[in-house]
């Protein structure tokens, strides 16, 4: 059985209860529930989180993506040499695309969406990519703010 400590951010989170059950139902819904695998949404908020220099979010989703089965040299890829993770086309272009909306919001992507709409992706996959990236967006933004130390890593019991 595994045990999961409790990540900082939401013990911070239950400091303001409404907060925190906002916060913890669009984790759910975007993380846990939804159309992508469970290792293309931890890459994409490893990758945005990289981008952002937040240390918090880096070491969660390594973490996460650890939990799930990728081995260590394929997450130092994510977050180092992308083209060369083993996604499929279209994974690789719902990473892209997440990961250029985080990298510059102002960029028009319409190639991007294309591009994905072109491998198969539908709007539910797109906007589920982006819907990661806006959330590990503001969760790195709150770690960084409030300097977040991440929680330890989870064992076996």
């Amino acid at each position: 059985m595994t045990s999961w400590g409790i990540p900082s951010l939401f013990r911070v989170y239950a400091q303001h209860p409404g907060l925190l059950e906002a916060n913890w139902y669009k984790f759910k819904t975007v993380m846990i529930h939804g159309c992508l695998s469970a290792q293309l949404k931890e890459a994409i908020g490893l990758a945005v989180s990289a981008d952002n220099h937040c240390d918090y979010g880096i070491y969660h989703h390594s973490m996460s993506l650890q939990m799930l089965g990728v081995e260590t040299d394929e997450v130092m890829r994510i977050r180092t040499d992308p083209k060369h993770v083993h996604f499929s086309e279209k994974e690789h272009a719902l990473f892209d695309l997440a990961r250029n909306a985080n990298s510059a919001p102002d960029d028009h992507r319409e190639h991007l969406i294309a591009a994905a709409r072109k491998l198969g992706a539908g709007d539910d996959e797109i906007l589920e990519a982006l819907g990661v990236m806006e959330m590990v967006l503001g969760a790195n933004h709150i770690a960084e703010v409030l300097s977040l130390a991440p929680t330890r890593v989870p064992h076996k019991k």
